[in-house]
């Protein structure tokens, strides 16, 4: 995917509609520090949360982002328990304001509240992110739903309308044949979707030998995104496969991988990036991998400053071959709290993700850990799935070392076929007692 649209959008963003050239990345770092300055002294001014929490910042005192980096951080038990104290707006008024939760697999939902210009600027970035996958005339389909005003489904339709094309939704994929058979109707050249459901798809399609050659992109989003099953959507459907970041604290939008696909362009103008170092806050440099917070410059109802997002990753340093100013986070994304202790020996989803989905046959698997027995529920063809499963969970993740301790069970339940075995649009996690 080229990233000229993300320029674009980018100058539009800053207000710089009647500069010819795209802004340089001291630019765009100049203007991103001038709107942390002004968002700090909105929020003392406006919320009973940051009058507490900023009382003692000065906010003509911040002149680097050095500085920035001196206010401390808010904490996820904000937006779990009183994110009402964020409001920027009288109380009256969070009527009229868009919610987003999470779906809080890991714990309880977590909500923010968010203007109609919030979302106006979320549809904005959807239209030109997607505009290079999809054309003017063409159709998208989307594997979520589109009810209510916040859904990623309706957000990406009213966006693609703004260049002609077209969204199909087909909702949460449940019957794989049923999802394959309304694709194929639709002529789509563009899927969304979670990983999770791609990859079952794509196997789907393999089983039926049907191939899709109208399909010319698909964008994997929502969760994380395991490299394997990047390769397997890419073999089967022979088309282009970018990656998205975003939550529902960034307002969905995040970070979107370009065409030489070698990391996600930050959406920067209303998602600031830091990466710390776990437990301190401290920036990290480019290149290391920490923990992802976030600042919302633009946001005026409920913005958030220094969040921790819980996700670890990191920025890529140096420019984009692509030529674009905006920054890059590696695809390599993973959820701190995605991690279990088999008896002294971490386990993280995200190893799991990448060794199981690596398995020829496997379409889709759940994870169960309880009484010092981890339980791996998958779905796919082959009669030796559940031994290349065992073989690949001892040689390529933390559950080897453990199992030759005899310090953890394996127990594989294997059902054959191509279907779902997760929990549906909730990002998938290790279930534990």
């Amino acid at each position: 995917m080229n990233t000229a649209p993300l320029d674009i959008w980018l100058k539009d963003r800053m207000g710089l509609v009647d500069v010819e050239h795209v802004p340089t990345r001291e630019q765009l770092r100049q203007w991103q520090l001038e709107r942390l300055v002004d968002v700090v002294e909105h929020a003392r001014k406006h919320s009973p949360f940051y009058a507490d929490h900023l009382g003692n910042i000065d906010p003509s005192s911040i002149s680097s982002f050095e500085d920035f980096a001196q206010i401390p951080c808010l904490t996820q038990d904000i937006l779990r328990n009183e994110p009402e104290r964020l409001l920027c707006v009288p109380q009256e008024s969070a009527g009229s304001l868009v919610t987003l939760s999470s779906s809080g697999t890991t714990g309880m939902p977590k909500h923010t509240f968010h203007t109609a210009e919030d979302m106006q600027a979320t549809i904005d970035y959807f239209t030109w992110t997607m505009s290079r996958l999809v054309a003017e005339g063409e159709v998208a389909f989307v594997l979520m739903p589109e009810d209510g005003p916040s859904n990623v489904g309706r957000l990406l339709k009213e966006a693609l309308a703004r260049f002609g094309a077209q969204v199909v939704t087909h909702g949460i994929l449940e019957d794989v044949d049923a999802a394959i058979d309304h694709c194929l109707e639709t002529k789509a050249t563009c899927i969304v979707g979670t990983p999770a459901h791609l990859n079952v798809m794509s196997m789907g399609w393999e089983q039926r030998g049907l191939i899709p050659h109208h399909i010319n992109s698909v964008l994997l989003c929502w969760d994380t995104v395991p490299g394997p099953v990047v390769h397997r959507v890419e073999r089967v459907l022979g088309c282009s496969v970018y990656r998205h970041w975003g939550m529902v604290e960034t307002g969905l939008g995040g970070a979107v991988e370009c065409e030489p696909h070698s990391g996600m362009h930050l959406r920067e103008t209303d998602v600031f990036v830091e990466i710390v170092r776990v437990g301190t806050c401290t920036p990290c440099p480019d290149g290391e991998f920490g923990e992802i917070v976030i600042t919302t410059p633009m946001r005026r109802g409920m913005p958030l400053i220094r969040y921790r997002t819980g996700d670890m990753g990191r920025i890529i340093p140096g420019e984009c071959f692509c030529g674009s100013p905006l920054r890059r986070l590696d695809t390599q994304i993973r959820r701190m709290t995605d991690t279990v202790d088999l008896a002294g020996v971490n386990l993280s989803l995200f190893d799991l993700n990448e060794a199981l989905y690596a398995v020829e046959g496997l379409a889709d698997f759940s994870v169960e850990y309880s009484r010092n027995t981890l339980r791996i529920f998958a779905c796919g063809l082959g009669h030796d799935l559940s031994e290349y499963i065992r073989n690949a969970l001892l040689r390529e993740t933390q559950v080897g070392k453990a199992h030759a301790e005899g310090a953890v069970n394996l127990e594989i339940v294997v059902r054959q076929g191509c279907a779902t075995v997760g929990e549906g649009l909730g990002k998938r996690r290790i279930r534990t007692e």
